[in-house]
C-alpha cells in the first residue's frame, strides 16, 4: 500500500513549501526527520497525535521550520529502515522500505523474531548474573555486510562461540584469523559479530531516550573490535528491524547500543547525533548501573523470622539462619542469617553480598523496602524468601515447612587441617604457600605475594598456630576473671540475668582449668549449645578472658623484637589467619579481628593487641558461621600475619580477576574508593567508583568500563591511566602464578585482591589475596 505524509518546510526565504513523503510498505511506521540546526523530530503514524511540529493524518502531515535540505527515516515493522537525504523543495519524495523475509527459528539460530518473539529470544539465551543483575545473552553473527547484509541469531548455549558457529552452522570457509580481520577489523570488513545483552530487572534513565529504559536489550561488541560510531549504527539498525517485539518508542525492551569501555564512549560522544537522527538508542553503562532500582544480587531461598533492623541494632541482637533481614543501612558486618534485604544499594563486592554468595543465601537490595505494605505485615513472621534471575516472592510460611528446610540444608563440611610442631616467628621469606598448616592462608598467601611481587606486596612475619594454642593451655580460668567478664558483659548491653548464667558455667568448672579446657566444656554444654543468647554471653565471656590474660613473657618480648628487627617504631598490623579462612571452599571473610599495634612504647604493644586477634576465633559470628558449615571447632586455630600498617592511603580498592560486570567479556573487576573510605562496608553510604578494566581497541592497550563513579569523586576517575595499567600487569601476574597453586588454570580461579596506592609517590600494594567463592 502506499501512505502520503505531507510535510510542509519552511525555507530559508522565509516560504514554506510542502514536501510530499510517500511511504510504500509499511501501514504504521516512525518517521524521524533531522531539520538540521533546527534539531531532530520524530512522529509514529498514524497512531501519534499531533503536537507543535510534526502530524499526521489520512491526508499528510506538517513539519514547520524545517530546513530545505533534511534527512528523513522511515522504520516500519516487518520492513527494512531507510534513511535518505531529501531536498525539501523539491516537493514530492518517496520512501520504499523493503518487505523483510518470515523470521526462521531453527535449533542453531533464528534469523529474526515477530511481535510475540521474546519468548523465542528467551530461548537462545545463555543466562548469567552480572552486576546489572540477571542477563539474557544471545551473541549475533552479520554476513555479507558489503552486499546484501544477513542476521544470524545464535543459540547462545549450542553455540557460544562465533567462530564455532560460521564454520560449523554456516559454513564459513575461514581460518581463525582471516575470520577476526573480515568480522572485528577495519571499515571494509565484510561481517560483524556482537552480542546481544537483555537486562530484565534494570530500570534506568536514559539521555538519549529523555526517559526511563526499562529492561534493554543491549548491543554489545568485543572491546578489541575496532569499529567506528557509523558501524555500531549500521548493526543496531540490521538488528532492531529484526527484532519484533522491541517497540521502537517506547522505553521497554528498547534495543540499545552500549559501548564497550571508554574510547568507544568518546567515539561515540563525537558522532552521537549519527544514532539520535535514526532514532537509534544508545547509553552509557553509568545510567544502567544507576538505575538498577530493585538489585538481584544473589539468588537463593531461605526460611526465618523476617526481622527490621539497623546496622547499631544489629551489633546488639542475637541473629542466626533463622532469620531474614531486613537492614536499612549496610552493616560493617554481617553475622550468618538466612537471607538479607537491605535498602541501601550494594556493589556485588559489598560484604553483605560477598557473604551471600559464600553461604548460598539469597540477597536483594530494595530501596523503601520497609514501606511496602506486605513487608511490614510480615515483620517478626516466619517467612519463606526467594530470590531468581528474576526477581523475588516473599509470602508467610509455617514452622512445619520452615523446620523441614533448615534440615535439609546442611552444607557439607569443611575439615581445617594445622600443624602445631612450628614455632618462632618466620618471616614471609621462610614461608610460602603451603604453610598454611603452620600459619594459615591469609599469612601462607601474603608470604607467596611478597616472594612474587617484593615491591607491590608488603613484607612481614607470622606468628604460627603453635603460639595459640599454647596460650590456651597455658593459662588458667579464675572467678576473678569471671565476675569481671559479668561485669563486661552487662555494661556491653546483655541482661543481667544472661550474663549471671554466663558467669556460673564459667565457675563451675574444677580446679585449675584452662581455657582450652574451659572453651571444651562450656560449648559442649546441651543448654549452651540449644540457647543461642546464652551461647553469645559465654562466647562473650571466653573471649573475655582471652584478651585480659597476659601473654607468656618470653613470647612477649620475642615478639616484640620481631616487629622492631623488622619494623623498627613503625605501626604494624596484626592480621587474623587462620586455617579457617581464605580457603578454596570457605571464605570466612570478615569473621575475625586484625588489629593495629607497635613493638616499643607502652600503648598498643604487639603482645597485648595480639590478643585481640587471638580471641576472635571465638567470636559469636566467626563460631556461628563455622557451625553452619559444620566446621570443627576443636580442630581451629589462629595464626596471625604481621606486616606494616598503611597510615595514610591514597586510595584502596578491591580486585576480581573476573569481569563480573560482564562476564562475555575478560577483564579485571574493580571496586575503588578515595583515601581510607572503606569499599565494601562504608560506614556514611559512600559509593566506590566501579569499572571493569578490558581490552582496547588497539592490540595491546588497555580501557576501563565504567559502571559508577565514586561519590567522593563524580566524574574524575581516582586512578590514572599508568596506574590502572600498573594494576592490570600486577593482577594479571598473581592470578598466572597462583591459579596452579590452587590446582586450577588461570581462566577458571577467580581470585580477589585488595589493594592501596599510598603515599608519597602512589605506589601499588596488594595486601590480601584469596580465592573468591561465587
Amino acid at each position: 500500500m502506499r501512505r502520503l505524509i505531507a510535510l510542509a518546510v519552511l525555507l530559508l526565504a522565509g516560504c514554506t513549501t510542502d514536501l510530499q513523503v510517500q511511504v510504500t510498505g509499511p501501514e504504521a511506521f516512525l518517521l524521524v526527520a533531522d531539520l538540521g540546526d533546527d534539531g531532530i523530530v520524530q512522529l509514529s503514524c498514524p497512531a501519534e497525535p499531533e503536537d507543535a511540529t510534526l502530524s499526521c493524518d489520512p491526508d499528510g502531515a506538517l513539519v514547520r521550520g524545517a530546513p530545505p535540505s533534511l534527512q528523513l527515516t522511515v522504520k516500519g515493522r516487518g520492513f527494512s529502515f531507510v534513511s535518505q537525504q531529501v531536498d525539501g523543495a523539491s516537493g514530492e519524495v518517496t520512501l520504499a522500505p523493503a518487505a523483510l523475509p518470515a523470521p526462521e527459528l531453527t535449533d542453531d539460530y533464528a534469523t529474526g523474531f515477530g511481535a510475540d518473539g521474546l519468548e523465542d529470544f528467551t530461548s537462545l539465551a545463555y543466562r548469567v548474573d552480572t552486576e546489572l543483575g540477571a542477563a539474557e545473552v544471545v551473541k549475533f553473527y552479520i554476513s555479507d555486510l558489503d552486499s546484501a547484509p544477513q542476521v544470524w541469531f545464535q543459540d547462545t548455549v549450542e553455540h557460544p562461540l562465533h567462530y564455532d558457529f560460521a564454520r560449523d552452522v554456516l559454513g564459513v570457509a575461514l581460518t581463525p584469523t582471516d575470520f577476526w580481520r573480515a568480522t572485528y577489523m577495519g571499515e571494509d570488513r565484510t561481517a560483524m559479530a556482537g552480542t546481544l545483552v537483555r537486562y530484565p530487572g534494570v530500570e534506568a534513565d536514559s539521555e538519549a531516550l529523555g526517559d526511563r529504559v526499562t529492561a534493554p536489550i543491549t548491543v554489545t561488541f568485543f572491546p578489541s573490535d575496532d569499529l567506528s560510531p557509523s558501524l555500531a549504527l549500521r548493526a543496531h539498525q540490521l538488528l532492531e528491524e529484526r527484532i519484533g517485539f522491541a517497540p521502537l518508542t517506547a522505553g521497554v525492551d528498547r534495543v540499545v547500543y552500549l559501548p564497550a569501555g571508554s574510547q568507544q564512549e568518546e567515539a561515540l560522544a563525537t558522532d552521537r547525533r549519527l544514532f539520535d537522527a535514526r532514532a537509534a538508542l544508545w547509553a552509557r553503562r553509568t545510567e544502567l548501573s544507576t538505575g538498577s532500582g530493585l538489585q538481584i544480587l544473589n539468588p537463593g531461598l531461605a526460611y526465618g523470622t523476617l526481622r527490621l533492623l539497623d546496622p547499631e541494632e544489629l551489633e546488639t541482637t542475637v541473629v542466626s539462619f533463622t532469620d531474614v533481614l531486613v537492614l536499612t543501612r549496610l552493616p560493617n558486618e554481617l553475622p550468618i542469617v538466612g537471607g538479607t534485604i537491605t535498602e541501601e544499594a550494594q556493589t556485588p563486592l559489598a560484604h553483605v553480598n560477598v557473604a551471600a554468595i559464600a553461604r548460598g543465601t539469597p540477597n536483594i537490595a530494595w530501596p523503601g523496602a520497609s514501606d511496602d505494605e506486605q513487608t511490614a505485615s510480615l515483620l517478626d513472621e516466619l517467612v519463606r524468601f526467594e530470590v531468581t534471575a528474576d526477581g523475588f516472592s516473599l509470602e508467610a510460611t509455617t514452622l512445619a515447612e520452615a523446620q523441614a528446610f533448615w534440615d535439609s540444608h546442611v552444607p557439607e563440611p569443611v575439615e581445617p587441617e594445622a600443624d602445631l610442631t612450628v614455632l618462632g616467628l618466620p618471616g614471609f621469606d621462610e614461608l610460602g604457600f603451603d604453610s598454611s598448616i603452620v600459619v594459615g592462608a591469609k599469612a601462607a598467601n601474603l608470604a607467596e605475594l611478597h616472594a612474587l611481587l617484593p615491591e607491590s606486596s608488603p613484607e612481614g612475619f607470622a606468628v604460627p598456630f603453635a603460639h595459640y594454642q599454647a596460650f590456651m593451655e597455658a593459662n588458667l580460668v579464675t572467678g576473678e576473671l569471671c565476675g569481671l567478664a559479668e561485669e563486661d558483659c552487662t555494661e556491653e548491653g546483655r541482661s543481667a540475668e544472661v550474663c549471671a548464667d554466663a558467669r556460673a558455667l564459667c565457675e563451675a568448672g574444677p580446679a585449675g582449668e584452662t581455657l582450652h579446657e574451659y572453651r571444651v566444656r562450656v560449648l559442649g554444654l546441651e543448654e549452651v549449645t540449644g540457647d543461642s543468647v546464652l551461647r553469645e554471653a559465654a562466647l562473650d565471656g571466653l573471649r573475655h578472658h582471652i584478651r585480659s590474660t597476659p601473654v607468656d613473657p618470653t613470647f612477649g618480648e620475642a615478639l616484640a623484637a620481631r616487629v622492631v628487627e623488622i619494623f623498627g617504631e613503625d605501626r604494624v598490623r596484626l592480621r587474623s589467619s587462620t586455617n579457617a579462612e581464605d580457603l578454596a571452599n570457605f571464605s570466612g571473610a570478615g569473621l575475625y579481628t586484625s588489629t593495629s599495634a607497635y613493638g616499643t612504647g607502652s600503648d598498643k604493644l604487639a603482645s597485648d593487641r595480639i590478643r585481640r586477634v587471638w580471641a576472635s576465633v571465638w567470636s559469636w559470628r566467626a563460631y556461628e558461621e563455622r557451625s553452619f558449615w559444620g566446621i570443627d571447632h576443636d580442630a581451629v586455630y589462629m595464626g596471625v600475619a604481621v606486616s606494616r600498617a598503611y597510615p595514610e592511603e591514597d586510595a584502596n580498592g578491591v580486585l576480581l580477576t573476573q569481569n563480573i560486570a560482564d562476564p562475555m567479556v575478560a577483564g579485571l573487576y574493580v571496586n575503588v574508593q578515595l583515601g581510607d573510605v572503606p569499599v565494601t562496608n562504608p560506614e556514611g553510604g559512600e559509593i566506590p567508583e566501579v569499572f571493569a578494566i578490558i581490552p582496547g581497541a588497539e592490540p595491546g592497550t588497555l580501557q576501563v568500563a565504567r559502571s559508577s563513579w565514586s561519590s567522593l569523586s563524580v566524574g574524575e576517575p581516582i586512578l590514572t591511566d599508568p596506574e590502572i595499567e600498573t594494576l592490570w600487569e600486577a593482577a594479571s601476574t598473581i592470578q598466572d602464578h597462583f591459579a596452579p597453586l590452587y590446582g586450577q588454570s588461570p581462566y577458571s580461579l577467580t581470585l580477589d585482591l585488595e589493594f592501596k596506592l599510598v603515599p608519597p609517590d602512589r605506589s601499588l600494594v596488594i595486601k590480601q589475596v584469596r580465592p573468591f567463592l561465587h
